[in-house]
């Protein structure tokens, strides 16, 4: 099979629904979907036979995202909605005509940095369940 591969961006990240949607696309400058793998230990039996350990995995949006302190911008956003879960939809990039969506838990961001820097700052929003993916073209 030849390689397939894109480059990240240009795309979107939208947070909430249709009324309360904050797009914070321009505020990204890293944004990954990452799974995390938990897997029980194997049971061994006496008599040679091995039951597998289960296998669960749990989400998350990793994001480095440049800080907004205006009214309304993603930390004043992240501050208002902490601890909600709220629905979001990812495009890596909007030329590929795909997208995931799904639910995750706000986490409110950092405020500062260091001085004479645009100060960014990094989030691991938990997900509810796994992303799921769409087609963002209407």
């Amino acid at each position: 099979m030849p390689v397939k591969s894109y480059k990240m961006g240009p795309g979107t990240l939208t947070l909430g629904e249709v009324g309360t949607l904050i797009d914070i696309s321009c505020q990204i400058t890293s944004a990954t979907l990452t799974p995390d793998k938990d897997k029980e230990d194997d049971l061994n039996t006496l008599c040679g036979d091995v039951v597998p350990g289960e296998v669960t995995y749990s989400w998350a949006l990793n994001a480095t995202i440049v800080q907004d302190l205006t009214t309304g911008g993603i930390n004043e956003w992240s501050l208002t909605h902490a601890g909600e879960q709220v629905p979001f939809k990812f495009v890596p990039n909007t030329a590929l005509e795909k997208g995931y969506q799904g639910v995750l838990t706000v986490d409110p961001l950092a405020i500062g940095g260091d001085v004479r820097t645009r100060p960014t700052s990094d989030v691991e929003w938990s997900l509810v369940g796994q992303p799921a993916p769409y087609d963002p073209t209407p």
